[in-house]
This record gives C-alpha cells, sequence and structure tokens, in this order.
C-alpha cells in the first residue's frame, strides 16, 4: 500500500482550456478518499492524470513515495476499475481475472492462488467458468473489482465504477465495495458525480468545482459545516435550503429576517460564525442554510419557541413511508425542502407551521457565498 500525493498539479488543454488548477491533495496510506463534483469540475482529469492516462501540465505526482509524473501507468503500481467493465467477451471469469497477471509472467501456480482467493473475496467462486454474458450487472462489475484486486497494487482508481447499475444494485454494491476497503485497506481514489456514493463510502471526500479543490473534510464535516454555498448546496440529499435574510438585534437577541418570517439565531451559531457579528455590526444581510432533516412539523417539535417557527402553504407532498417530502416557498420564487416526520398531517395546499433547528444554522456571506466560520 501507498500514499498519493499531487502537488501543484495543473491540466490545461491545447486551445487554453484549464480542467484542474494548482490542485494540491493528499490521500494517506490505506485511506478511502472521493472525489466528488458535477460534471465538468476536473474530478475525472485528476484521476487520468494520477493513472497516467493523463500528462499533466505542470506539478508532481507521488505514489508511496516515488514521483510518478513521467511514467508510463504499468509503471505506477495502481489498477484501475472504470465505468464501463471492459471485460474480454471470449474468456471466462478465471480468464479476465488472470490476464493482467499472465501480460506479467507472474507464476502459474500464483495466479491460479491470487485469482482463487480473490474469487472468494468476492463471492464469484461458483462463476469462475462463466463468460460475461451470462452474469448479471453486478456480477460484472464484482469481476472488474476481482481483476484489479488479484493484482496487489499499492492503490486503486475508480472511476464511476458504479453509475451503469440500477438504484437498488448501486445501494448493495456500495455496501460491498466499503466492506472490501474495511478488508484489504488498500490506499483508493475514488471519483463519482454522487454525493450520497460519497458520503457513505469515503473516509474524506474532496469536493470539486470548476478544476478547483472547494473542500476536503470528513463527510461529517463537510455536512455540517460546509465551507461555502456550493459546497452546501451539493452535498445533502435534498439538498440545503438557502434564504438570503437581514440580521438585526432586539432585546438582547439576533434574529434573520426574510418576509414574513422571522428566525433567532443564537449566540451558539453566532460563536462559531464570528464573521456573522460583523455582518451584524454593519446591518447587513447573511445568508443562511437550513438542512430538510433540520425543519419538522411543529406538531412533532414540543418547545419551539415563536422565532424558530415557518408558517408557509405547501405545494406539494410526498409521503415516503419513512418520511414525508414537504415543498414550499419560504419566499416568492425561494423553494424549500423540508423533510418531516411520517406522521405528519402536512398536505399540500394547507396552511401548517414548521419548526427550525436553528442551533444548526450554517451562516455564509451572500456575496462571496463563503462560510462565516471565520473572522
Amino acid at each position: 500500500m501507498a500514499g498519493i500525493v499531487l502537488a501543484g498539479v495543473t491540466k490545461e488543454f491545447p486551445g487554453g482550456s484549464v480542467a484542474v488548477s494548482a490542485l494540491d491533495l493528499e490521500v494517506a496510506d490505506g485511506e478511502f478518499l472521493v472525489l466528488v463534483g458535477p460534471s465538468g469540475s476536473g474530478k475525472t482529469t485528476v484521476l487520468r492524470m494520477v493513472g497516467g492516462l493523463e500528462e499533466a501540465t505542470s506539478g508532481e505526482i507521488h505514489i508511496g513515495g516515488r514521483d510518478v509524473t513521467n511514467l508510463a501507468p504499468r509503471d505506477r503500481d495502481i489498477a484501475m476499475v472504470f465505468q464501463t467493465y471492459a471485460l474480454y467477451p471470449h474468456m471466462t471469469v478465471a480468464e479476465n481475472m488472470a490476464f493482467g497477471l499472465k501480460l506479467r509472467k507472474t507464476p502459474r501456480d500464483e495466479i491460479r492462488r491470487r485469482v482463487e482467493e480473490t474469487a472468494t473475496l468476492l463471492g464469484l467462486s461458483e462463476l469462475l467458468d462463466r463468460k460475461p454474458r451470462a452474469l448479471s450487472g453486478g456480477q460484472r462489475q464484482r469481476v472488474a473489482m476481482g481483476r484489479a484486486i488479484v493484482r496487489e497494487p499499492a492503490a486503486f482508481l475508480m472511476d464511476e465504477p458504479l453509475s451503469n447499475l440500477d438504484a437498488k444494485l448501486r445501494v448493495q454494491m456500495r455496501a460491498e465495495i466499503t466492506r472490501l476497503h474495511q478488508r484489504l485497506r488498500t490506499t483508493t481514489l475514488y471519483v463519482t458525480h454522487d454525493q450520497t456514493e460519497a458520503i457513505t463510502m469515503a473516509d474524506r471526500v474532496a469536493v470539486m468545482k470548476d478544476g478547483t479543490l472547494q473542500q476536503l473534510e470528513t463527510p461529517a464535516a463537510l455536512y455540517d459545516d460546509p465551507v461555502n454555498l456550493f459546497v452546501a448546496g451539493f452535498i445533502g440529499s435534498p439538498a440545503m435550503n438557502v434564504v438570503t435574510a437581514a440580521l438585526a438585534a432586539a432585546d438582547g437577541r439576533v434574529f434573520a429576517a426574510f418576509g414574513d418570517h422571522r428566525l433567532a439565531v443564537p449566540e451558539t451559531v453566532l460563536d462559531r460564525r464570528p464573521g456573522a457579528r460583523r455582518l451584524l455590526a454593519a446591518g447587513g444581510e447573511v445568508a443562511i442554510g437550513i438542512r430538510p432533516e433540520d425543519i419538522e412539523d411543529a406538531e412533532f417539535a414540543a418547545g419551539a419557541g415563536p422565532d424558530e417557527i415557518l408558517e408557509v402553504t405547501v405545494d406539494l407532498a410526498e409521503p415516503l413511508g419513512a418520511e414525508t417530502i414537504a415543498h414550499f416557498d419560504a419566499l416568492p420564487g425561494v423553494p424549500f425542502t423540508a423533510r418531516l416526520s411520517p406522521r405528519t398531517s402536512v398536505r399540500a395546499g394547507r396552511r401548517v407551521k414548521l419548526a427550525v433547528d436553528v442551533e444548526r444554522l450554517p451562516l455564509f456571506d451572500p456575496v462571496s457565498g463563503q462560510s462565516l466560520r471565520g473572522t
């Protein structure tokens, strides 16, 4: 196993398009790090540069302490798993898994041992004699994983490996890959556009936008304390609600007002977001983030005060069994989503009171979009 280090890595394509800009990133030895971001954010380009499939315009890439910036992919001691399975249709599962080892002239007994051990690990032992056409999508993806594992590389690079699977199978494979990493502890750089994959699988998550790293944190820290409005809106499903409000002090307390609504901003929140005090002193505005799960039917929120309530008309209510998703406008043209108890009586067209957990309000500068956690 080995860590991966990118130092000042930039990728500029002919014509001047910059896909990745001066990226500094370190994947610790044995870590599962997920690169996440929308299409065009540069995450796949980063993976391809680490794998040697794209040449970095500038900067250095190190794997296991070796400078591999100018090495060919085969000399980097990495194994890749792609969106497409890329299995040889005329070969059996065992032959597909063994193919790379045969090219490296690995002894036959060693190949057999590695293939059998990996097949057992992945639940493929009964399928070794089958051809890819006789396998399900999930089984094919496990074979592709097995082909990478048998090489016993220093690091795995995975590019959207689950995107071709249906929703149920994606959940299953997500859990399988996580368990597999817990057993192997091989350094893994994993790329996805699916933020649910990112926060459920990763030791740490790196969020990218327009070729730059926005934030690198554990999933919990990223979710609870996003560094800017882009990260706040990208991480979480449904996405964080955001509204611009006026900050003001009255009767020794601080409030955020928008439209007909007024929410208390507790001192504990201001202590965590000291930059908000600057905006308060200037009589300015603040962007407030409210997670859908931090909004509840007031009927089930005992003790919620009048300055913790939104009174709104619900546009749409989606009963999902374990929860009800309510949609409404906090202001005209500012849609909000709430994740309510399945016991709620909230329905479309009703005027309702919803309680907000004001202790969990992230606050952002409405102009720069940056979190106000700093001064």
